[in-house]
Protein backbone atom coordinates (compact mmCIF):
# COMPACT_ATOMS: atom_id res chain seq x y z
CA UNK A 1 0.00 0.00 0.00
CA UNK A 2 1.47 3.00 -1.18
CA UNK A 3 0.63 6.71 -0.64
CA UNK A 4 1.85 9.51 -1.97
CA UNK A 5 2.03 13.02 -0.35
CA UNK A 6 2.41 16.44 -1.84
CA UNK A 7 3.93 19.28 0.22
CA UNK A 8 4.11 23.07 -1.79
CA UNK A 9 6.85 25.29 0.17
CA UNK A 10 7.79 28.88 0.23
CA UNK A 11 11.36 29.61 1.71
CA UNK A 12 10.93 30.91 5.38
CA UNK A 13 6.96 29.73 5.28
CA UNK A 14 7.51 26.24 6.30
CA UNK A 15 5.15 26.64 9.78
CA UNK A 16 2.32 24.64 7.89
CA UNK A 17 3.05 22.00 5.19
CA UNK A 18 -0.73 20.43 3.85
CA UNK A 19 -0.06 16.72 2.47
CA UNK A 20 -2.99 13.96 1.42
CA UNK A 21 -3.13 10.12 1.18
CA UNK A 22 -4.62 7.79 0.17
CA UNK A 23 -4.67 4.23 2.46
CA UNK A 24 -7.07 2.29 0.09
CA UNK A 25 -8.38 2.64 -3.31
CA UNK A 26 -11.23 3.67 -2.04
CA UNK A 27 -10.49 6.34 0.68
CA UNK A 28 -8.81 9.72 0.79
CA UNK A 29 -7.61 11.83 3.76
CA UNK A 30 -6.70 15.38 3.18
CA UNK A 31 -4.83 17.03 6.71
CA UNK A 32 -3.23 19.96 7.60
CA UNK A 33 0.77 19.44 9.34
CA UNK A 34 1.85 21.89 11.78
CA UNK A 35 4.57 22.29 13.51
CA UNK A 36 4.02 20.43 16.51
CA UNK A 37 2.36 17.88 14.32
CA UNK A 38 5.15 17.48 12.25
CA UNK A 39 7.60 16.71 14.95
CA UNK A 40 5.01 14.12 15.93
CA UNK A 41 5.00 12.98 12.35
CA UNK A 42 8.79 12.44 12.35
CA UNK A 43 9.33 10.84 15.63
CA UNK A 44 6.78 8.10 14.74
CA UNK A 45 8.03 7.88 11.22
CA UNK A 46 10.47 4.94 10.51
CA UNK A 47 12.70 6.10 7.25
CA UNK A 48 13.44 3.43 4.95
CA UNK A 49 15.17 5.44 2.35
CA UNK A 50 15.45 8.99 2.37
CA UNK A 51 18.38 10.56 -0.27
CA UNK A 52 17.52 14.20 -0.53
CA UNK A 53 18.12 14.52 -4.94
CA UNK A 54 17.81 18.42 -5.63
CA UNK A 55 16.72 18.99 -9.56
CA UNK A 56 16.78 22.68 -11.06
CA UNK A 57 15.19 23.26 -13.95
CA UNK A 58 15.71 26.71 -15.40
CA UNK A 59 12.47 28.93 -17.25
CA UNK A 60 13.93 29.19 -20.98
CA UNK A 61 14.10 32.61 -22.06
CA UNK A 62 13.21 33.85 -25.24
CA UNK A 63 17.16 33.78 -25.60
CA UNK A 64 19.76 31.49 -23.63
CA UNK A 65 19.89 32.52 -20.19
CA UNK A 66 23.67 33.96 -19.78
CA UNK A 67 25.31 34.41 -16.63
CA UNK A 68 25.69 38.57 -15.55
CA UNK A 69 29.90 38.70 -15.90
CA UNK A 70 32.16 40.63 -17.73
CA UNK A 71 31.78 40.71 -21.19
CA UNK A 72 28.26 38.71 -20.40
CA UNK A 73 26.79 41.77 -18.18
CA UNK A 74 26.13 43.50 -21.70
CA UNK A 75 24.77 40.98 -23.65
CA UNK A 76 22.13 39.85 -20.79
CA UNK A 77 21.23 43.43 -20.17
CA UNK A 78 20.53 43.66 -24.05
CA UNK A 79 18.50 40.61 -24.40
CA UNK A 80 17.11 41.26 -20.81
CA UNK A 81 17.60 37.53 -19.26
CA UNK A 82 20.21 38.50 -16.39
CA UNK A 83 17.75 36.64 -14.05
CA UNK A 84 16.67 33.28 -14.05
CA UNK A 85 13.94 31.73 -12.67
CA UNK A 86 14.84 27.82 -11.36
CA UNK A 87 12.47 25.64 -9.79
CA UNK A 88 13.84 23.33 -6.96
CA UNK A 89 12.37 20.21 -6.12
CA UNK A 90 13.03 18.04 -3.38
CA UNK A 91 12.32 14.21 -3.21
CA UNK A 92 12.13 11.70 -0.12
CA UNK A 93 11.29 8.91 -1.48
CA UNK A 94 9.91 6.60 1.30
CA UNK A 95 8.33 6.51 4.43
CA UNK A 96 5.98 4.45 6.92
CA UNK A 97 3.99 6.07 9.75
CA UNK A 98 2.05 3.89 11.31
CA UNK A 99 2.39 1.33 8.53
CA UNK A 100 1.21 3.22 5.46
CA UNK A 101 4.04 4.14 3.34
CA UNK A 102 3.65 7.58 2.24
CA UNK A 103 5.82 9.50 -1.11
CA UNK A 104 7.11 13.14 0.00
CA UNK A 105 7.73 15.74 -2.72
CA UNK A 106 7.71 19.33 -2.62
CA UNK A 107 9.05 22.63 -5.04
CA UNK A 108 9.48 25.97 -4.99
CA UNK A 109 10.70 28.53 -7.42
CA UNK A 110 13.61 31.56 -7.25
CA UNK A 111 14.90 34.23 -9.28
CA UNK A 112 18.55 33.69 -9.44
CA UNK A 113 20.54 36.50 -11.02
CA UNK A 114 24.20 34.86 -11.76
CA UNK A 115 26.09 38.18 -11.01
CA UNK A 116 24.10 39.58 -7.57
CA UNK A 117 23.14 36.08 -6.47
CA UNK A 118 19.61 35.08 -5.36
CA UNK A 119 17.24 38.17 -5.98
CA UNK A 120 13.67 37.15 -4.67
CA UNK A 121 11.04 38.42 -6.94
CA UNK A 122 13.16 40.82 -9.03
CA UNK A 123 12.47 41.32 -12.67
CA UNK A 124 15.87 43.10 -13.53
CA UNK A 125 18.33 44.77 -12.06
CA UNK A 126 20.91 47.83 -11.96
CA UNK A 127 24.50 47.80 -13.57
CA UNK A 128 27.09 46.81 -10.98
CA UNK A 129 29.41 49.47 -12.28
CA UNK A 130 26.71 51.98 -11.55
CA UNK A 131 27.76 53.73 -8.05
CA UNK A 132 24.02 53.86 -7.39
CA UNK A 133 23.54 50.05 -7.56
CA UNK A 134 22.87 48.33 -4.28
CA UNK A 135 23.24 45.26 -2.93
CA UNK A 136 19.82 43.75 -3.76
CA UNK A 137 19.91 44.81 -7.81
CA UNK A 138 17.64 48.08 -7.09
CA UNK A 139 19.32 51.32 -8.42
CA UNK A 140 19.13 54.17 -5.59
CA UNK A 141 17.67 57.51 -5.85
CA UNK A 142 20.61 59.41 -4.88
CA UNK A 143 24.18 58.26 -3.74
CA UNK A 144 24.89 57.15 -0.27
CA UNK A 145 26.42 58.94 1.88
CA UNK A 146 29.01 58.03 4.85
CA UNK A 147 27.88 58.38 8.51
CA UNK A 148 29.64 60.96 10.93
CA UNK A 149 33.53 60.33 11.31
CA UNK A 150 33.67 58.51 14.67
CA UNK A 151 34.73 60.49 18.01
CA UNK A 152 37.68 60.06 19.40
CA UNK A 153 37.64 59.05 22.88
CA UNK A 154 39.86 60.69 25.89
CA UNK A 155 41.87 57.66 26.62
CA UNK A 156 42.86 57.07 22.66
CA UNK A 157 45.74 58.64 20.81
CA UNK A 158 46.25 57.83 17.27
CA UNK A 159 50.14 57.17 16.47
CA UNK A 160 49.76 55.94 13.07
CA UNK A 161 47.51 57.16 9.68
CA UNK A 162 47.15 54.91 6.61
CA UNK A 163 46.31 55.74 3.92
CA UNK A 164 44.58 52.60 1.37
CA UNK A 165 44.76 53.87 -2.25
CA UNK A 166 41.59 51.65 -3.98
CA UNK A 167 41.12 51.21 -7.52
CA UNK A 168 37.51 50.34 -8.48
CA UNK A 169 36.34 48.26 -11.50
CA UNK A 170 38.64 47.60 -14.10
CA UNK A 171 40.10 49.18 -17.57
CA UNK A 172 38.68 52.41 -18.38
CA UNK A 173 35.77 53.05 -16.12
CA UNK A 174 37.93 51.97 -12.93
CA UNK A 175 37.91 54.33 -10.34
CA UNK A 176 40.45 55.46 -7.49
CA UNK A 177 39.35 55.76 -4.10
CA UNK A 178 40.97 56.11 -0.96
CA UNK A 179 40.61 55.52 2.87
CA UNK A 180 42.30 57.17 5.97
CA UNK A 181 42.49 55.94 9.43
CA UNK A 182 44.46 56.35 12.43
CA UNK A 183 45.36 53.44 14.67
CA UNK A 184 45.06 53.61 18.60
CA UNK A 185 49.37 53.12 19.01
CA UNK A 186 49.05 53.93 22.81
CA UNK A 187 45.91 51.09 23.59
CA UNK A 188 46.92 47.61 21.66
CA UNK A 189 50.95 48.10 20.59
CA UNK A 190 51.29 45.20 19.19
CA UNK A 191 48.23 44.75 16.78
CA UNK A 192 49.11 47.92 15.58
CA UNK A 193 52.47 47.22 14.64
CA UNK A 194 50.90 43.80 12.69
CA UNK A 195 48.65 46.40 10.80
CA UNK A 196 51.98 49.13 10.26
CA UNK A 197 54.24 46.17 8.92
CA UNK A 198 51.27 44.18 6.63
CA UNK A 199 50.79 47.68 4.84
CA UNK A 200 54.28 48.75 5.03
CA UNK A 201 57.51 46.27 5.20
CA UNK A 202 55.20 42.95 5.10
CA UNK A 203 54.67 40.77 7.91
CA UNK A 204 57.22 37.45 8.04
CA UNK A 205 56.70 35.11 10.31
CA UNK A 206 59.33 32.46 9.50
CA UNK A 207 62.87 33.10 8.52
CA UNK A 208 63.82 29.88 7.47
CA UNK A 209 61.89 29.61 3.72
CA UNK A 210 63.67 29.32 1.08
CA UNK A 211 62.48 31.14 -1.34
CA UNK A 212 59.77 33.18 0.64
CA UNK A 213 58.12 36.89 0.51
CA UNK A 214 56.96 38.93 3.53
CA UNK A 215 53.05 39.50 3.53
CA UNK A 216 52.15 42.98 1.87
CA UNK A 217 48.98 44.02 1.49
CA UNK A 218 49.88 47.79 -0.95
CA UNK A 219 50.98 47.04 -5.13
CA UNK A 220 47.80 45.83 -5.93
CA UNK A 221 48.42 42.16 -3.69
CA UNK A 222 45.58 43.01 -1.57
CA UNK A 223 41.88 43.84 -2.16
CA UNK A 224 38.47 43.81 -1.06
CA UNK A 225 37.67 40.44 -0.42
CA UNK A 226 34.17 40.14 1.01
CA UNK A 227 31.49 42.78 1.63
CA UNK A 228 28.90 42.19 4.41
CA UNK A 229 26.04 44.84 3.26
CA UNK A 230 25.62 48.40 5.13
CA UNK A 231 27.46 46.42 8.27
CA UNK A 232 31.46 45.74 6.93
CA UNK A 233 33.99 45.01 5.09
CA UNK A 234 36.88 42.47 4.73
CA UNK A 235 40.51 43.29 3.47
CA UNK A 236 43.38 41.25 2.85
CA UNK A 237 45.87 39.12 0.94
CA UNK A 238 43.34 36.16 -1.44
CA UNK A 239 46.51 34.22 -2.20
CA UNK A 240 50.46 34.99 -0.88
CA UNK A 241 51.36 32.94 -4.18
CA UNK A 242 49.04 35.17 -6.20
CA UNK A 243 50.78 38.20 -5.05
CA UNK A 244 53.89 36.77 -5.12
CA UNK A 245 53.75 35.93 -9.08
CA UNK A 246 52.74 39.35 -9.81
CA UNK A 247 55.37 41.04 -7.97
CA UNK A 248 57.83 38.65 -10.16
CA UNK A 249 55.45 39.42 -12.91
CA UNK A 250 55.33 35.80 -13.48
CA UNK A 251 52.11 33.87 -14.70
CA UNK A 252 52.12 31.79 -11.49
CA UNK A 253 54.85 31.84 -8.25
CA UNK A 254 57.57 28.84 -8.55
CA UNK A 255 56.93 25.48 -7.39
CA UNK A 256 59.53 26.41 -4.53
CA UNK A 257 58.02 29.08 -2.81
CA UNK A 258 56.05 29.34 0.57
CA UNK A 259 53.71 31.25 1.90
CA UNK A 260 54.29 33.04 5.23
CA UNK A 261 52.89 30.89 8.26
CA UNK A 262 50.21 32.46 10.91
CA UNK A 263 51.71 34.37 13.44
CA UNK A 264 52.72 32.08 16.52
CA UNK A 265 55.12 31.63 19.44
CA UNK A 266 55.87 34.72 21.30
CA UNK A 267 54.23 37.34 18.71
CA UNK A 268 51.23 34.97 18.76
CA UNK A 269 50.61 35.97 22.50
CA UNK A 270 51.15 39.73 22.88
CA UNK A 271 48.34 40.30 20.13
CA UNK A 272 46.15 37.41 21.88
CA UNK A 273 46.45 39.00 25.21
CA UNK A 274 45.69 43.13 24.04
CA UNK A 275 42.24 44.23 24.37
CA UNK A 276 39.91 45.84 21.79
CA UNK A 277 40.50 49.40 22.47
CA UNK A 278 36.71 50.08 22.00
CA UNK A 279 33.52 48.36 21.61
CA UNK A 280 32.30 48.05 17.88
CA UNK A 281 29.45 50.53 18.63
CA UNK A 282 30.04 52.76 15.28
CA UNK A 283 30.65 52.87 11.37
CA UNK A 284 34.26 53.31 10.64
CA UNK A 285 36.11 51.24 12.78
CA UNK A 286 38.88 49.28 12.28
CA UNK A 287 38.63 45.56 13.29
CA UNK A 288 40.89 42.42 13.77
CA UNK A 289 40.72 39.30 14.38
CA UNK A 290 40.51 37.99 18.14
CA UNK A 291 43.82 36.19 17.51
CA UNK A 292 45.72 38.80 15.92
CA UNK A 293 45.84 39.55 11.68
CA UNK A 294 46.48 36.10 10.19
CA UNK A 295 43.92 34.26 12.17
CA UNK A 296 40.60 36.09 10.11
CA UNK A 297 38.45 33.31 8.06
CA UNK A 298 38.78 29.71 7.79
CA UNK A 299 40.93 28.78 10.86
CA UNK A 300 42.28 25.48 9.16
CA UNK A 301 42.31 27.12 6.01
CA UNK A 302 46.09 26.64 3.86
CA UNK A 303 49.03 29.23 4.76
CA UNK A 304 49.03 30.82 1.46
CA UNK A 305 45.25 31.99 2.24
CA UNK A 306 46.14 33.05 6.10
CA UNK A 307 45.94 36.92 5.39
CA UNK A 308 42.99 36.71 3.09
CA UNK A 309 40.49 38.39 6.10
CA UNK A 310 43.52 40.72 7.96
CA UNK A 311 40.80 43.50 8.61
CA UNK A 312 37.26 44.65 8.72
CA UNK A 313 35.96 48.38 8.81
CA UNK A 314 32.46 48.16 10.49
CA UNK A 315 29.68 50.17 8.11
CA UNK A 316 27.77 50.69 11.28
CA UNK A 317 27.23 49.90 14.95
CA UNK A 318 27.80 46.39 14.40
CA UNK A 319 27.66 44.08 18.26
CA UNK A 320 28.31 41.03 16.76
CA UNK A 321 31.78 41.61 16.32
CA UNK A 322 32.15 42.07 19.59
CA UNK A 323 31.13 38.68 20.30
CA UNK A 324 32.98 37.20 17.84
CA UNK A 325 35.92 38.61 20.41
CA UNK A 326 37.24 40.66 17.07
CA UNK A 327 39.41 43.71 18.09
CA UNK A 328 39.04 47.34 17.26
CA UNK A 329 42.08 49.33 17.01
CA UNK A 330 41.87 52.00 15.13
CA UNK A 331 39.29 54.62 13.56
CA UNK A 332 38.72 56.58 10.14
CA UNK A 333 39.32 60.01 10.13
CA UNK A 334 37.68 62.21 7.36
CA UNK A 335 34.42 62.17 6.52
CA UNK A 336 35.32 61.44 2.44
CA UNK A 337 36.70 58.42 3.49
CA UNK A 338 33.60 57.94 5.65
CA UNK A 339 31.82 58.23 2.10
CA UNK A 340 34.09 55.79 0.77
CA UNK A 341 33.33 53.03 2.89
CA UNK A 342 29.58 54.13 2.17
CA UNK A 343 29.52 53.08 -1.19
CA UNK A 344 31.86 49.98 -1.18
CA UNK A 345 29.52 48.44 1.76
CA UNK A 346 26.64 49.38 -0.42
CA UNK A 347 27.58 48.09 -3.19
CA UNK A 348 26.57 44.57 -5.05
CA UNK A 349 27.96 41.08 -4.54
CA UNK A 350 28.09 38.12 -5.87
CA UNK A 351 26.17 35.18 -3.24
CA UNK A 352 26.71 31.59 -4.11
CA UNK A 353 23.29 30.06 -1.37
CA UNK A 354 20.17 31.82 -1.05
CA UNK A 355 19.89 33.79 2.11
CA UNK A 356 23.63 34.47 2.20
CA UNK A 357 23.94 37.76 4.28
CA UNK A 358 27.58 38.95 2.13
CA UNK A 359 29.86 38.05 -0.65
CA UNK A 360 32.70 38.89 -2.69
CA UNK A 361 32.18 42.22 -4.50
CA UNK A 362 30.87 41.91 -8.11
CA UNK A 363 33.24 44.86 -9.22
CA UNK A 364 36.91 44.29 -8.38
CA UNK A 365 38.66 46.37 -5.38
CA UNK A 366 42.03 46.27 -5.11
CA UNK A 367 44.67 48.29 -2.84
CA UNK A 368 47.23 49.70 -5.06
CA UNK A 369 49.30 51.17 -2.45
CA UNK A 370 49.00 51.28 1.43
CA UNK A 371 51.29 54.29 3.10
CA UNK A 372 51.94 54.00 6.72
CA UNK A 373 53.13 57.75 8.75
CA UNK A 374 53.39 58.57 12.12
CA UNK A 375 51.67 60.94 14.36
CA UNK A 376 54.55 63.25 16.14
CA UNK A 377 51.84 65.83 17.16
CA UNK A 378 50.74 65.61 19.99
CA UNK A 379 46.52 64.84 20.31
CA UNK A 380 43.67 66.76 21.99
CA UNK A 381 40.09 65.52 22.18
Amino acid sequence: MLASVALSAVPNHLSTLAFSFSPTPHQSVSTSLFASDRRSFLSDAAVFASPLVISTAANAASVPVQRAVGSGESRCRQEGNCLETFEVSYFIQSFCYRLTHIRIAFSFGYQLDGAVGWNWGGTDRCDARDSNCGPDGRLRDAPLEGKPVPLLPDDLKITNIIELTLTVGTGSTAATEIIRFGLYGNKCPELVKEMTDLCGKGIVTSQTLLLGAPVRLGQGFGSLTFIRPEERLEFGIPSQKVAYAKYIRKAKAPDEFLPQPRPSGDRLDLARNEQSARAHDVAGLISVPKEGIGYGGVLLGKDDEAYSSAFQISAASVPDMDKEGRKVIGQIIDSNSMNVLARLAGSPTRKMLPGQSGGTPLIKVSVDDCVVSSVKISQEQ
